[in-house]
């Protein structure tokens, strides 16, 4: 019989489980749940222009 190795113990989380940050996230995960994969890709897109600047380009059907 061979015993499973046990889970190392978890460690106290020193910032409050709560804030602004956490529940925005959550509700952003919610929304893109819902998104299809065209949608998702086009805000992937936006989010890398407005964070690398420079402009919207098209977008090639090879998706790279």
């Amino acid at each position: 019989m061979t015993d499973k190795p046990s889970k190392p113990a978890k460690k106290p989380l020193d910032y409050p489980l709560d804030t602004f940050g956490t529940r925005a996230a959550a509700k952003g995960r919610k929304l893109a749940n819902g998104l299809t994969r065209e949608q998702r890709q086009e805000h992937f897109r936006r989010a890398m222009v407005l964070m690398y600047g420079g402009e919207l380009k098209e977008t090639s059907g090879t998706g790279h």
